[in-house]
């Protein structure tokens, strides 16, 4: 049974070389007799081969002289574009440095008017409060004035009430008028009211009844007398 299965598969590669051996020789066979036609070619056939040889160069120069018109042609606009953008990218340039210095100088310009404003405000402010401190000083020797005015006022209202009050005590003091001028007398008045102003101020808090009996005068009067002493200012208010 063996042998019998290797017999028949010897029999199928067999019959499957067999074909391959048929095609190998007739691609040998083809090939020999082409070599052959090569080898031994006509004189008629070489020059119709020379011919279309040159025929084919010529050709092919025509065709190169349109390619090369044709991208020398187009290779004008090119540069002519390269040139073009060139000078586009150098105006823009231009342009853009132009920009560049309007902002820097618009800048300068913001920064000096700033600074004008700043130093303008300053002097307004220096001369507000100059002219505010200008005003308080007129204001004060203006208040000034008006004080001396009054005290002198006041000074001499005070002196005018003196000497009337003066000329009230001449007959309320005992004095010893024989071999004395009016001039005298009224020295001597005065010298009195002083004393009496004098005498309150030391003793500060003193009866009545012993300021009158001290400068001989009625309790009343002397009551009267320093009521009007107060009223001039001559005298403080006091109690005992």
């Amino acid at each position: 049974m063996e042998e019998l299965l290797i017999g028949i598969v010897s029999m199928i590669l067999i019959l499957s070389l067999i074909p391959l051996f048929l095609w190998k020789r007739r691609q040998l066979s083809s090939s020999s007799s082409h070599q052959q036609l090569q080898q031994v070619p006509d004189d008629d056939d070489q020059v119709p081969i020379r011919e279309n040889v040159v025929r084919g160069s010529a050709t092919r120069r025509m065709r190169r002289r349109p390619a090369a018109a044709a991208s020398s042609s187009s290779s004008a606009p090119v540069e002519d574009n390269i040139e073009g953008s060139d000078e586009d990218e150098g105006a823009y340039n231009v342009a853009k440095g132009s920009k560049k210095k309007e902002k820097k100088r618009q800048e300068r310009e913001a920064q000096r008017q700033a600074e004008e404003a700043v130093r303008e405000s300053r002097l307004t402010k220096q001369d507000r409060y100059s002219e505010m401190r200008r005003k308080k000083d007129e204001e004060r020797e203006a208040q000034e004035r008006q004080l001396e005015v009054e005290a002198m006022a006041r000074k001499a209202k005070e002196e005018e009430a003196a000497a009337l009050e003066f000329d009230k005590w001449k007959g309320e003091f005992s004095i010893d008028a024989e071999g004395t001028t009016e001039n005298e007398l009224q020295d001597e008045s005065r010298g009195l009211l002083f004393d009496f102003v004098e005498y309150i101020k030391k003793h500060k808090c003193v009866p009545l009844e012993d300021l009158a009996a001290e400068f001989k005068l009625r309790t009343q009067d002397c009551i009267n007398r320093i009521t009007s002493l107060e009223s001039m200012g001559m005298l403080k208010p006091f109690f005992c």
